[in-house]
């Protein structure tokens, strides 16, 4: 097979665009200027796209059926953003809920001799807030994963 080892898209089924927008923007993301805010909202990162886009039209898009706008809680999936130390991931865990984000499950130390936290947007979207000495950032603040 020839797929490449990589996504260049991910997409966030939200209850409402305009409002999980705003959560994303006091974090301090920036939209892309392509982005229509109310229908989708896109933003460029280092590693791939993030989308914002409502849970029906995206289930939609799919053709799977969803109960409700929202997403169930868990959807077996979390995104993960790597940090530099454990002080970065607790000051982002606090930004998070700043902005309007909830704590899942708190800082702890993990076996895998890191750090980490998951933490939720308003729609239940799960991230991951890590911090792992074993793989060192890069420039763009990606993980080498050797």
């Amino acid at each position: 097979m020839s797929i490449p080892q990589r996504f260049s898209l991910v997409t966030l089924g939200v209850h409402d665009v305009e409002a999980a927008t705003a959560f994303y923007h006091r974090l301090g993301w920036t939209p892309a200027r392509s982005s229509q805010v109310g229908e989708v909202t896109f933003f460029a990162t280092p590693g791939g796209v993030i989308a914002l886009w409502e849970t029906a039209e995206l289930a939609k898009d799919a053709a799977v059926q969803t109960m409700h706008a929202n997403a169930p809680a868990f959807r077996a999936v979390a995104l993960a953003i790597n940090l530099a130390s454990r002080e970065e991931v607790d000051d982002a865990i606090g930004d998070w809920v700043v902005a309007g984000g909830q704590i899942s499950k708190a800082a702890a130390e993990t076996e895998w001799g890191g750090y980490s936290a998951y933490v939720a947007d308003p729609d239940g979207n799960l991230w991951e807030l890590a911090h792992n000495p074993g793989w060192p950032l890069d420039e763009r603040g990606l993980p080498q994963v050797v």
